[in-house]
């Protein structure tokens, strides 16, 4: 039996799992953080003792090449320090790119397009032959446009606008006092300083009901960050030079938010010729056996 090996890994986990060449998964083997950012010598150790195990395992059978997508490996040198420590320690060449186009090819089955992330954080990466371009995940801090931490912020935002300018407390402010179970406005400061992103992200669920059920400023919130989202795929279309192409939408935000959805779809379908949006659950490491697919086609 002939196989691959796709390997997904990022900031806690590394997956990878062998795929014959029908495309069915016969392996899997999950270790630790790949990013080496984290720790370097302990991520390649992860992120090697994770192929060595699927090739261990299926020492009869032969292997037709090794993908891997890992967060942190477009900085500096890393992806050429993965790729060589795979070489040097188990005799194998492999391919190394960036977990979000790993994650692309596989929704895309192996074609080109552009990937759109919008869970706590935000990011539209694309690829068109063979060129790369990024726009948006710059972090919390100088954008995530369209993410659950960008909308909960944008309504902690107008909680405060609404304290300054003596207003009535609106009914998503008064939601999310209550959810916080805090009595003030002056109180949501500790609430925004002391969290995690992940914490703060998580105040977008009522953003995202009440606008659907209405509520003018949640639903202008929604849009106007479903919109932003959009202008960075936009951006990204325009960077790679697409005539057409496929859109895969991954994480919470983009998935579930039914006004950010629709802004953004609206917005993108006026400025550029999307053939399809898609939204499958699917493991990034399937993408593997769609490029070697692809390869093997080319090569006929």
């Amino acid at each position: 039996m002939k196989y691959v090996i796709g390997v997904d890994g990022g900031g806690t986990k590394t997956e990878a799992t062998a795929y014959d060449l029908a495309g069915k998964a016969i392996r899997t083997s999950i270790k630790g953080f790949a990013n080496l950012l984290n720790n370097k010598e302990k991520a390649l150790e992860n992120i090697i003792t994770a192929i060595k195990e699927i090739i261990d395992e299926l020492e009869n059978h032969e292997l037709c090449g090794v993908y891997l997508g890992i967060s942190g490996s477009e900085v500096g040198n890393n992806a050429a320090i993965i790729r060589e420590n795979i070489k040097d320690r188990l005799g194998i060449e492999s391919v190394v790119m960036h977990d979000s186009e790993i994650a692309l090819k596989a929704m895309l089955k192996g074609k080109d397009g552009i990937l759109v992330i919008a869970g706590t954080g935000s990011v539209a990466f694309g690829v068109n032959n063979n060129l790369t371009a990024r726009c948006g995940g710059w972090g919390n801090l100088l954008g995530d446009e369209g993410s659950g931490y960008k909308i909960a912020i944008d309504a902690i935002k107008r909680m405060i606008f609404e304290e300054e300018n003596d207003l009535s407390p609106s009914e998503l402010s008064r939601e999310i006092m209550n959810k916080l179970q805090i009595s003030s406005v002056d109180e949501i400061t500790r609430f925004v300083y002391s969290s995690t992103k992940d914490k703060i992200a998580s105040l977008a669920e009522i953003v995202a009901r009440l606008g659907e059920s209405g509520d003018e400023i949640a639903y202008e919130i929604l849009t106007n960050e479903g919109i932003e989202l959009a202008k960075t795929v936009s951006n990204v279309y325009k960077k790679l030079g697409f005539k057409s192409c496929s859109i895969a939408l991954v994480g919470g935000v983009i998935k579930k938010a039914k006004v950010v959805r629709k802004a953004f779809e609206d917005y993108i379908k006026e400025k550029i010729v999307v053939e399809e949006f898609v939204d499958e659950e699917i493991s990034p490491t399937i993408g593997a056996y769609y490029m070697n697919k692809i390869k093997d086609e080319s090569e006929v």
